[in-house]
């Protein structure tokens, strides 16, 4: 039986949406049965660390979660809305490391991740159709819906999680995140990173919008006009 601890890195607050796919998906991995199958149930720990650098709350998840001495660690970040089957999907890959990508925030919306010869998946998967019910292997995901076989750890650093900064001759200075780093130091251990389209397209990543009056400006300096 697959033990996993669901691993939420966060400020102070997490998102409400976020929370009740969290309990919806939670209520599934309780065991269930759909049209005339029964599905056991899967033992989950809850785990949340607090603070405000991310992957300083990464690696004490995975302090706490050795210390529950289960096999898996879900990450989900409490800006996330997933699909009640997603924990199951994904331990049914029997994967080192697998999970969904998602598009960035902020504008332009960019999709997450890298393929495995490093080029960005906004850029490789442009315009590409995908198997929606298979995998494809890649050479880094985003963090926010990642499962990982917690053994996986024996084999990096002491913090999996870092985000050291590149010097790199001619070019420009850059920090890389500590999601991309896991990723990059598990597959240079031997390790896998497979890629769950039909998980992503169910992942929601959650925003945040300014809305202000519509209007229209009628003279630069004067007046504008409300629209509707």
């Amino acid at each position: 039986m697959k033990r996993v601890a669901i691993c939420i890195p966060s400020t102070d607050m997490v998102h409400a949406d976020f929370a009740m796919s969290l309990a919806a998906m939670a209520y599934r991995a309780s065991g269930f049965t759909q049209g005339g199958q029964s599905f056991e149930a899967v033992p989950i720990a809850l785990i949340n660390t607090k603070g405000s650098l991310v992957a300083n709350n990464r690696n004490r998840l995975v302090k706490e979660a050795r210390e529950l001495g289960v096999d898996y660690i879900l990450f989900l970040d409490s800006d996330m809305v997933l699909h009640p089957d997603t924990l199951r999907r994904l331990l049914s890959h029997d994967k080192d490391i697998v999970g969904g990508t998602y598009i960035q925030r902020e504008e332009p919306h960019r999709l997450l991740g890298k393929t495995v010869g490093g080029q960005l998946l906004h850029d490789a998967m442009s315009q590409q159709q995908v198997d929606g019910a298979g995998l494809m292997e890649v050479g880094a995901l985003p963090g926010g819906c990642l499962l990982v076989r917690l053994s996986v750890f024996d084999d990096g650093p002491t913090l999996p999680f870092q985000t050291p900064a590149h010097l790199e001759s001619g070019a420009e200075p850059w920090i890389e995140g500590e999601d991309y780093f896991f990723c990059r130091w598990a597959r240079n251990a031997g390790h896998q990173v497979w890629l769950d389209w039909s998980v992503s397209f169910h992942l929601r990543h959650i925003g945040q919008a300014h809305n202000a009056i519509p209007a229209v400006q009628v003279q630069p300096e004067e007046s504008n006009v409300i629209v509707h």
